[in-house]
């Protein structure tokens, strides 16, 4: 949500109904939740999340779409009243208006919805951004006897490390 520096950020507010879904997801879950603590910060900090507030440094903002829902722009075969539908329906709508809009997500079904109903639409990798975020990587302090457990019975059951993402690497610190 914070690596589109100079753009506008518009999320439907289906896609927060998508992450609150995902929250006890075993992979998905840690990335739906961290999602979900931002945009709670945000609202924190900013009041509203449905009014546009600014996020960076670059000039980019954020905010959360609760209009745009009428499904009726999209063509007849795309309005299926799913949440891909409500969420190309936002997309549209903001377009229909004039706005630049370029759909970003990591769902290939997605894109190719988005492309058929004339928007542009672009695979979301963040990869490619440099952020000092998650890296797959967690590094956890322990207690010298957890360090002497692990290596006698080649396993460990820490609680600190419950709520990490599925198969983060663990540096384990004494």
């Amino acid at each position: 949500m914070l690596r589109f520096d100079e753009h506008d950020v518009v999320i439907p507010v289906v896609v927060i109904i998508e992450l609150e879904a995902k929250r006890s997801h075993p992979e998905l879950g840690y990335f739906a939740r961290n999602a979900l603590r931002l945009l709670d910060d945000l609202r924190i900090s900013h009041g509203r999340l449905d009014a546009t507030m600014p996020v960076g440094e670059l000039g980019g903002t954020l905010r959360v779409e609760l209009n745009h829902i009428d499904t009726s722009v999209l063509p007849t075969g795309f309005q299926l009243g799913d949440n891909d539908t409500r969420i190309l329906a936002v997309a549209r709508s903001l377009s229909n208006e004039g706005s630049d809009v370029v759909l970003v997500s990591k769902d290939l079904p997605m894109r190719v919805k988005a492309s058929a109903v004339g928007l542009m639409a672009e695979e979301y990798r963040a990869e490619l951004v440099v952020e000092t975020g998650f890296t797959g990587m967690a590094e956890i302090d322990v207690a010298v006897t957890d360090i002497d457990q692990l290596y006698e019975d080649s396993v460990i059951d820490l609680d600190v490390a419950r709520d990490l993402a599925c198969h983060t690497g663990l540096v384990l610190i004494s």
